[in-house]
């Protein structure tokens, strides 16, 4: 069976399915594959493009448009955060830096002991993850694979005694080109979009992509159709076609923000609770000068994580961080900041001597704030808006960490490191670092980013304060209708997330199965 594009439905369509599965990333993936090789009909909805590795020419201007949210765009709703989530047939597995960590055990049982998580656990996913791992060739790094921009982290950890870890990567016979956020040009990151997409497909699954789900209808306790408006693939703009899908289960795994935003096109929220609790790792990054040439544009994007501050190192009242590189490239460094002109056009030069690092900050776990995070609702178009909270226990977290990448890169031999602040200090030693404590750390004082959105529709037992069962990741108010991606997590994972979904969806699969 084909993958279908927007082209391919030259008129009002409607289809049936055992199971309609919305979105094709780590979630619907999974979920499209597992039940296609059960046998079952399954149809994906997918609202990107249908994109193949000889089109990844590794030019940002190129494929940011085509494979980001928005091309590139989306944000949080006064602009404070950006948001880089994937939209194409593999969702954000497609521009993801291939980082694999299972969900750790001390996240695990704060949702059980604080978020009513029963009939979910630890235990049961990790055939989950072994199966995943194997399919998708998770692979521990390397010291000697280790570029120069992850060996500052390295090094500096090392320097100041903090605890560090080499990193997992679902990659195979990896070029090491560092271009992962532009799509593999060689396939060597095992993708959906090269895995789980093809499995789903040779099983049967028909795959359609440029289609928009505007709405899920019902009848009673039941999902009754899929309505989705077809986009034009040239323009990516709405053709005027609808393709509609009737089917006897229907998945949700648009990932966080976009299924919340489905299920309130679809006024499906009786509790008040979709689109509340959405979280984003929060991260702000330092950039450091280097007599030796860095190149951070070269490389796999990340090896090594520092996780000397992550969650339940930290104390309770103050927010965990985990460190990690991120790679640089023109475009992107130009646009990170608030420099312009000869001082922008001075940075782009440097770039071959400067190293990155970023701070995923790990957002959910307040317990005296029952709505941290942020909350999606729609724009009068339908489309999702996310409004952040942005607390002090935020702040503290971002100076904290800041001054931690600052300390690391001087201790791996940095001459100068610099922040992302609007006015942002130049620092020349260790002794420059208590500069940071006096800088403001509040909404758009500095650039912040994310590109892991959890959350939104939270698991649990009780309906009242959770979307879907934890048991089953069944809708408490459709016995037909499942929410399988990453909204579903009660917090943030504190980790990066897309091998804890592959496994939670290998294992919703499970339930899924069962209730065809």
């Amino acid at each position: 069976m084909p993958i279908y594009t927007g082209e391919d439905l030259g008129a009002d369509t409607t289809l049936d399915a055992d199971v309609c599965v919305v979105g094709s990333g780590a979630g619907g993936a999974h979920v499209a594959a597992r039940l296609a090789e059960a046998g079952k009909r399954v149809i994906v909805l997918e609202d990107g493009g249908f994109h193949l590795s000889n089109s990844f020419d590794m030019r940002e201007a190129h494929m940011v448009p085509r494979l980001y949210q928005e091309g590139g765009g989306r944000a949080t709703d006064n602009g404070s955060i950006a948001i880089l989530q994937g939209r194409a047939v593999g969702g954000t597995t497609v521009v993801n830096w291939t980082t694999c960590f299972r969900t750790p055990k001390e996240v695990v049982d704060h949702w059980h002991e604080h978020h009513a998580v029963t009939g979910f656990s630890r235990e049961a996913l990790v055939p989950h993850w072994e199966r995943v791992e194997q399919r998708l060739h998770v692979t521990q790094m390397q010291l000697a694979q280790v570029n120069a921009n992850n060996r500052v982290l390295w090094d500096g950890a090392e320097a100041l005694g903090w605890s560090k870890q080499l990193l997992s990567r679902n990659v195979t016979h990896c070029a090491h080109s560092g271009y992962c956020g532009m799509g593999c040009p060689i396939d060597a990151k095992q993708s959906m979009l090269v895995t789980l997409i093809p499995d789903a497909v040779r099983a049967g699954a028909d795959v359609y992509a440029n289609c928009w789900v505007q709405k899920v209808s019902t009848q009673g306790r039941r999902a009754h159709e899929v309505v989705a408006l077809v986009r034009d693939p040239k323009t990516d703009r709405m053709s005027g076609r609808t393709l509609k899908v009737h089917a006897k289960i229907v998945v949700l795994s648009g990932g966080a923000i976009n299924t919340p935003a489905l299920l309130l096109r679809s006024e499906l929220d009786k509790n008040g609770r979709t689109g509340k609790r959405t979280f984003l790792h929060p991260v702000p990054a330092v950039s450091a000068l280097h007599s030796e040439r860095i190149e951070p544009f070269h490389g796999s994007p990340q090896y090594v994580g520092c996780d000397q501050f992550a969650f339940g190192r930290r104390p309770r009242d103050k927010m965990s961080y985990l460190l990690e590189s991120a790679p640089g490239f023109p475009m992107s460094t130009a646009s990170a900041g608030f420099s312009f002109g000869a001082e922008q056009q001075a940075g782009l030069e440097a770039l071959p001597f400067t190293s990155v690092q970023i701070a995923l900050c790990h957002d959910g776990f307040d317990l005296s704030d029952p709505d941290e995070g942020g909350t999606v609702t729609l724009r009068p178009d339908g489309s999702p808006k996310l409004a952040y909270k942005w607390t002090p226990r935020l702040q503290e977290a971002l100076c904290h960490a800041t001054k931690s990448m600052a300390r690391v890169a001087f201790k791996a031999g940095a001459k100068t490191v610099s922040t992302l602040h609007v006015t942002p200090p130049v620092l020349h030693s260790e002794a420059d670092i208590a500069k940071l404590d006096s800088l403001a750390y509040g909404e758009l004082d500095l650039q912040v980013f994310s590109a892991h959105v959890m959350g939104g529709c939270p698991m649990g037992k009780d309906p009242k304060r959770s979307v879907v069962d934890s048991a089953t990741l069944r809708h408490h108010e459709l016995d037909n209708l499942f929410v399988i991606d990453g909204s579903v997590y009660p917090t943030s994972l504190s980790v990066n997330p897309q091998l804890s979904i592959y496994g939670l969806a290998s294992w919703a699969s499970e339930h899924v199965k069962q209730a065809v």
